[in-house]
């Protein structure tokens, strides 16, 4: 530092503002004052004497003066409990084996840091020609391996077919689409109405209670020639009406004369009212299905369930009170129905607008302007697996055309 410098610093610390205060004098520590100890003592009795008092408050005294003690010792070893005898001598066999392989572990190790590495130029002693002639019919094996795994890749690559489909494959798919559509083009032009039926209507007597299984069927509803209309889920009342749920479902799936649903229509649809359909002997309304193991018609099981939630279906009874195996699919609240039909279940899943298409195809006098068909038809078993009934193979009687 310069030495003007260094003066002008020395001047300025000697400055005695600069200066450290003091130190303030220590303050005596006031003397301790021990507090004489409060013993807790019951209140003497008078029925108690002064000396059995006295005792008694001594004891008490003693007690509240006590001082606590832990024992912190390690507890005791019991060898015996920890180590079975005679497993020592497997513990020491397995102790040695890992020595032994750990001393492996080092050697290649400390070889390793030595070397860099294993060499086949390092090996001792030096390879013979042998060795080389060896060495390359290895090599050459394993170049012969890698020839054939390129050979069946290529084989492979040849043969491969991509996943999108072929000109030839996409023309005859477009003559099939092609027909659909002229077929489709000349049926008549069915446009749908915008009412919407009330599907938030609830019905109590309808739910399901605990710990009871009902069996649920599916139908896939379509216009015939024409277009899908919707998947519907029905649930079977199986735990009220079991007869009824029973005769619908080997319809569903079809039994050994060829009577089934599927392929069956809505012969009758009166719209906003109702649909009914199911007639697997003649399609027209005018047949009667009797099972192969009775011999007389089915009787009505019960009618304590009403028509009282957008689609139900009950099972129709004639005025002879026989069921013939057709159903009915309400689309509103019908009690004129109530004590003339059986419900036997309801729809409990699928488009909303389900309903709304059918209701739409019917004419004032219950005719219908389009086929509605029941184009399939299944049940699903308690494990949730679908299966597929059967299809109609009886010849329906010719109807005459509209």
């Amino acid at each position: 530092m310069h030495p003007l410098r260094e003066r002008a610093c020395d001047d300025l610390l000697e400055n005695p503002l600069l200066r450290t205060p003091p130190p303030e004098p220590e303050k005596p520590k006031p003397p301790r004052i021990r507090k004489p100890r409060v013993f807790k003592l019951p209140p003497r009795f008078p029925l108690l004497s002064i000396e059995f008092y006295n005792k008694w408050c001594n004891h008490q005294k003693e007690l509240q003066m006590s001082k606590h003690k832990v024992d912190d010792s390690s507890p005791e070893l019991f060898p015996e409990l920890y180590l079975k005898p005679r497993r020592l001598d497997y513990y020491a066999r397995q102790v040695e084996e890992n020595m032994i392989v750990n001393k492996e572990l080092i050697k290649k190790i400390n070889l390793i840091q030595r070397t860099g590495g294993f060499v086949d130029c390092w090996l001792r002693p030096k390879p013979t020609d042998t060795y080389n002639k060896l060495l390359c019919q290895q090599r050459q094996r394993v170049l012969d391996t890698m020839h054939l795994e390129n050979l069946y890749i290529y084989s492979r690559l040849l043969i491969a077919r991509s996943e999108q489909l072929l000109t030839k494959e996409l023309d005859e798919a477009w003559k099939d689409t092609k027909h659909k559509l002229i077929l489709g083009a000349s049926l008549p032009f069915i446009l749908f109405k915008v009412e919407k039926i009330d599907r938030g209507i609830r019905d109590p007597a309808f739910d399901k209670p605990p710990h009871v299984n009902r069996t649920k069927v599916s139908m896939e509803i379509w216009v015939r020639g024409g277009s899908k209309m919707g998947k519907v889920t029905i649930e079977l009342f199986t735990d009220l009406v079991p007869k009824t749920c029973q005769l619908f479902l080997n319809l569903i799936k079809g039994d050994a004369q060829g009577h089934a649903y599927m392929g069956c229509r809505f012969f009758r649809v009166v719209p906003d009212l109702y649909c009914r359909g199911g007639d697997v002997t003649k399609d027209n309304g005018f047949g009667f299905y009797i099972p192969e193991t009775a011999t007389e018609p089915m009787t009505p099981e019960s009618f304590r369930l009403k028509h009282t939630v957008p689609g139900v279906l009950s099972m129709v009874v004639t005025s002879d009170n026989e069921v013939p195996g057709q159903f009915n699919i309400i689309f509103k609240p019908l009690p004129q129905f109530d004590n003339k039909h059986v419900v036997f279940g309801r729809i409990i899943a699928g488009p909303t607008q389900t309903l709304e298409r059918i209701s739409a195809l019917g004419l004032p006098l219950g005719t219908t302007s389009s086929d509605c068909i029941i184009r399939t038809c299944g049940w699903f078993k308690r494990n949730g697996q679908y299966r597929e009934g059967n299809p109609n193979t009886i010849k329906f009687p010719p109807r005459r055309k509209n």
